[in-house]
This record gives C-alpha cells, structure tokens and sequence, in this order.
C-alpha cells in the first residue's frame, strides 16, 4: 500500500522550488510604507508636513525613491473630482505632499494649481448649473403647477451632472498622466 501524504507534506513539496525575491519584496515593503506615509498626512490633519518630511527623509537614497512610488500613488488616487467644497482643505494637502515628493519642482507644482483651479471651476459650474435649473423649475411650476413632472427635471438635472463628471473626469485624467509622464512614472 502507497502511504497517503498529509496536506501539509504536499504543500511542502510544492512549494520547495519557489524563490522569492527579496529585492522585489523589498521594494513592496517599500511602497507600501510610502503609501501608508502619504495616507497619514492626508487623513489625520493633526500630521504635521514636518513629519512626513522628516519620516521621508530617514530613508536611504536607493529606498526613498521605493516610498516615493508609493506616497505618488496615494497622492494620485486622492486627486479626483470634488464632492464639496470642503475639498480645499485636502488638496491643498495633497499639494503639500506633492511639493515634498517632487522637491518642489516648478513644472509638477504648476500643474498641480491647474488642477486646483480646475477643481474650483468643476465646484462653480456644478453650483451655477443646478441653480439655473432650480430656477427653471421654479419658473415652471408658477406657469403651470399641474404640468410640472419634478421627477422628469430630476432626471435631466442628474443626467447633465452626470455628463459634465465625465467630462471633467476625461480632462482631469488627461492631466494626471500628464503629471505623471513629467515625474517619470
């Protein structure tokens, strides 16, 4: 009778020729610090810059370009639309944090306000969209209070909103990779 293996045995066995890349895991470890790094400052307002800025400095040269990897890729997923206006507050950090990342790099920097002063244009023109149609709705129920459908100008309301997200969506993206391209990711 063959001798039946334990699961155990057969993982073992299985997994004995696996090499791990301890450069690559390194690397890993790495970037995950700096996006846990950039997390930090962006979600706890009580973090000073300056200690982000002197955590990032504390890495060597080979590994604070690892950790820079990843607060760029925190700092990337974090720049998108505004929901409100309280959007300010965390761009501006993120702004922050981009200035620390790329030392201040003019180029990086001014597209980074670009996206600010869009971001201040996307909020305006949402604001003045749906007070135009407020008031168009208003204006159509004095004229005929029983021929209003709300809900139909609630849905166009939605489906313009929706279309002008994509668009703004579409430019910032445009710019995003932009950003990218000049920091080299």
């Amino acid at each position: 009778m063959a001798r039946i293996k334990s699961a155990w045995e057969i993982a073992l066995e299985k997994t004995q020729d696996i090499e791990i890349d301890e450069n690559k895991y390194r690397s890993d470890k790495l970037e995950k610090e700096g996006k846990a790094l950039a997390g930090s400052y962006l979600n706890n307002t009580d973090k000073s810059l300056d200690e982000v800025v002197a955590k990032y400095a504390d890495y060597s040269d080979e590994d604070r370009d690892c950790v820079r990897r990843g607060m760029l890729s925190t700092v990337f997923s974090n720049v998108s639309l505004p929901t409100d206006e309280m959007y300010e507050l965390r761009f501006n950090r993120t702004c922050d944090l981009m200035n620390v990342i790329t030392q201040g790099d003019a180029q990086a920097m001014d597209l980074m306000q670009q996206i600010g002063g869009f971001f201040k244009q996307y909020i305006d023109c949402k604001k003045d969209f749906i007070t135009r149609m407020e008031a168009q709705i208003r204006q159509a129920i004095e004229n005929n209070p029983e021929g209003v459908n709300k809900q139909q100008y609630t849905q166009i309301i939605d489906q313009n909103i929706k279309k002008m997200d994509s668009q703004y969506s579409g430019a910032l993206e445009n710019t995003k990779e932009a950003l990218k391209q000049l920091l080299g990711l």
